[in-house]
């Protein structure tokens, strides 16, 4: 869990305080071509706040009855 901490703080600006879910993972080829594995949890934060983004091109808040376009698994993880 070490690393989902890490990666959370690194990529969002963010700190983990629990994990409250893991809806499995995925398998895609990077922008980079090669093979990446996304693992995807639910966890909770101490502060919310402007998202500080380090690794991706944009962030959204939204709430779990008017989610964007997620796959069922991660619908289910964030509807509780």
């Amino acid at each position: 869990m070490d690393a989902l901490y890490r990666e959370v703080l690194e990529e969002t600006g963010f700190t983990v305080t629990g994990v409250t879910g893991h809806a499995g993972s995925f398998d895609y080829a990077s922008r980079s071509g090669l093979r990446t594995r996304q693992f995807t949890f639910a966890v909770t934060v101490g502060a919310t706040g402007p998202v500080a983004l380090t690794e991706h091109d944009g962030s959204a808040w939204a709430d779990r009855g008017d989610l964007p376009a997620v796959g069922d698994e991660t619908r289910a993880l964030l509807a509780g």
